[in-house]
């Protein structure tokens, strides 16, 4: 972080500064003072032999900042839930069992009544007609009641909780009306699987508003450290790990796969289900994500919404290794039955 003041100061005098990573140029070899280096760096710059990162202009860094202590409030409030759950479970009130939302309109009606150490008949007449009926099953699980240290602990996580909630609120009002002149990509962004508003708006203000600044998706995904590794040499394929990027992004864009591959109707389901066999889920999410990001930066470039084609990659797949699986089955004796469903041994017939 310590690079943004130097850059704020000479962007605000007309210079055109340049951000170079230092993975990019070596280092000055033999004795040198932080002068020479200094020098050979500007004389680096100057001949064009290092290419500058991406940095957006000043009003997306702003709403970077506020979008990345929005992500930083969600996961406190998560860790207040869990919390909340913990005292109300170990006091032996197993509301989490039979509402499927603690935190909704009666799960919040319940966790205030215990609270204030309300009577479970007086929290059970508070709930809505839409429990009614799980009533029996609230009866039980309101049995027992929080001893006076439990309840001040939910009383203050309670209070902690409205707080954040209440901050998260007004730094979305805050995004919303910085990017309101961006609310044409938002919509488009938007019509992809697996991305909501806040998802959008976390994606634009990492990105930027120009998505010329990346000549190709292949380098956005780059950036965002969402593609596959290439270490290679003398023939041997090392680790394939994927490079170091933008956190932020990345971790959005993992949350956006997700998503996207729990919709049964896009191209995403089937892609990480057919992908999924043979690498594995989580190597499978973070293929999504890639082509996740692809997909965005073509609506972003285009200025058109998405439209699933529809592919079904699970049938593309067995279409492709079908034949050498029935080599293969062949090869050791064996043959499918598609009457029967199953393996059958080919020798025996």
């Amino acid at each position: 972080i310590y690079w943004l003041t130097p850059f704020e100061a000479l962007e605000a005098v007309g210079i055109k500064p340049l951000l170079v990573n230092a993975r990019q140029v070596k280092q000055l070899k033999g004795r040198k003072t932080d002068v020479a280096d200094s020098i050979w760096l500007a004389r680096v710059c100057q001949f064009g032999l290092c290419s500058p990162s991406h940095v957006p202009p000043k009003v997306f860094r702003e709403l970077r900042s506020l979008n990345r202590h929005r992500r930083k409030l969600v996961s406190q409030r998560s860790s207040v839930r869990n919390r909340v759950q913990k005292v109300i479970d170990r006091s032996g009130v197993r509301v989490g069992g039979v509402l499927s939302d603690v935190f909704g309109t009666n799960g919040r009606r319940i966790l205030d009544g215990l609270a204030q150490r309300v009577e479970s008949e007086a929290i059970i007449a508070s709930l809505s007609s839409h429990v009614s009926g799980k009533i029996p099953d609230l009866r039980a699980a309101l049995g027992a009641r929080l001893s006076s240290a439990d309840s001040f602990i939910l009383q203050s996580l309670l209070s902690e909780h409205d707080f954040v909630e209440k901050l998260v609120r007004k730094i979305d009002h805050e995004l919303r009306e910085g990017l309101s002149r961006w609310e044409k990509k938002l919509e488009l962004l938007q019509t992809i699987p697996g991305i909501d508003q806040s998802s959008a708006c976390a994606i634009l203000t990492e990105i930027g508003p120009d998505i010329g600044a990346f000549p190709s998706a292949g380098h956005l995904a780059s950036w965002s450290g969402v593609c596959s590794g290439n270490n290679e040499s003398a023939g041997k394929r090392r680790s394939s790990r994927t490079p170091m990027g933008n956190k932020t992004l990345r971790n959005v864009l993992i949350e956006c796969a997700h998503g996207a591959v729990r919709t049964k109707s896009s191209q995403f389901h089937s892609y990480c289900k057919g992908l999924a066999v043979r690498r594995g889920y989580k190597r499978a999410i973070v293929a999504c994500a890639h082509k996740l990001l692809r997909i965005i930066y073509a609506v972003l470039r285009d200025m058109k919404p998405y439209y699933d084609r529809g592919a079904d990659y699970e049938a593309l797949m067995v279409a492709r290794n079908a034949p050498r699986w029935i080599r293969m089955l062949k090869k050791h004796g064996l043959a499918f039955d598609p009457e029967r469903g199953e393996v059958i041994d080919a020798v025996a017939i």
